[in-house]
């Protein structure tokens, strides 16, 4: 119930923004861009943002390894591509459990601490995409940032949220005697089994953020953090290339793609239609750039980098067994 009034509510933003974006945007200029574009540098963007979920797949293993051993990379790559999968077809965030479901489906391994390795992961994603702002800040300039409207306190609010994850992941780190006792002492009206089940899954996961002690790991994993996220950045630059759209260069393609990161987070539609398009068109316009542009690139990209990733988890899912509802309905439950 609550899933689905997500998606309802997901669906009336993606809605509202995608209007708000297309608000002063002729059709056929748009289809105007869209046929002076370069197909082979599109084709080039995909295909380099297609290989991003690989190297997800390599700095998942480092992430896993203190609470789940070495697991295949095909292992790996498969569920990363079926978390995706997920988010672009199922939505409403089931993509991380899915992910970690699907792993503990092929692999001996408890849900806890992979999830546990996730929340690592998206802090670590979390941390890089704001580093990443600095160069383009600095490259932007002030002047151009102060005509950005709230851009900048929402950024703001961004790093404040990623800064309080890292407290609270910290805090379950270095105190989990006093987190493990002050939930025992919350649930004394609970269920005895009810209570020990949730206390047994909350030292799974404890163990599972284990690695934010290990720092060679978590350096390790930071590092590959930034090869993951500039390697993202750079499939935008050559989506930007594909439309001619040469002023944003390198630095603004991170800016771009930090931004776009921070409007799909909020509640929409299966595959971000609309956040990522209103992301794009309020990063882009920072340069100038002629809206009808700006959305044939968005519109383009989008959904050419859509495809390979859902296609690829459809594929998996199918030849592991894992059936839809697997995911929906434990999903659903593993939130309640």
């Amino acid at each position: 119930m609550r899933q689905r009034a997500l998606i309802i509510f997901g669906v009336a933003v993606s809605l509202a923004l995608l209007a708000y974006t297309l608000r002063d945007v002729s059709v056929a200029e748009l289809l105007e861009h869209l046929g002076h574009a370069n197909l082979w540098l599109l084709l080039a963007a995909t295909a380099a943002a297609t290989l991003t979920f690989a190297l997800r797949a390599i700095r998942w293993r480092i992430l896993l390894l203190p609470v789940a051993g070495e697991l295949s990379f095909r292992s790996r790559f498969a569920t990363v591509c079926i978390g995706f999968m997920a988010n672009n077809v199922v939505g409403a965030r089931v993509g991380e459990f899915a992910r970690g479901y699907s792993l503990t489906r092929i692999e001996p391994v408890g849900l806890s601490p992979v999830i546990a390795s996730l929340v690592v992961e998206r802090l670590l994603d979390g941390i890089v995409t704001v580093g990443l702002l600095i160069p383009a800040y600095l490259v932007i300039g002030p002047e151009r940032l102060a005509s950005a409207g709230p851009l900048v306190e929402i950024l703001t609010g961004f790093l404040i949220i990623v800064g309080i994850g890292i407290v609270v992941a910290s805090a379950m780190v270095w105190l989990p005697g006093r987190l493990l006792a002050l939930a025992d002492k919350l649930t004394t009206r609970l269920p005895e089994k009810f209570t020990e089940r949730l206390i047994g899954v909350l030292e799974s996961f404890i163990d599972g953020l284990g690695v934010l002690r290990k720092w060679r790991i978590l350096v390790a994993a930071f590092l590959w953090s930034v090869v993951v996220w500039v390697w993202n950045a750079f499939s935008f630059y050559l989506g930007l290339l594909a439309f001619d759209i040469v002023e944003p260069g390198f630095t603004g393609s991170m800016l771009l793609q930090s931004i776009i990161s921070l409007f799909v987070a909020i509640p929409s539609t299966p595959g971000f239609f609309g956040p990522f398009e209103f992301g794009a068109r309020v990063c882009l316009e920072l340069y100038g750039i002629d809206p009808s542009l700006i959305v044939s690139f968005a519109a383009s990209y989008h959904i050419l980098t859509f495809l390979p990733v859902t296609l690829i988890g459809i594929w998996y899912m199918r030849a592991l067994g894992i059936k839809r509802s697997d995911i929906t309905n434990r999903g659903e439950a593993a939130e309640s």
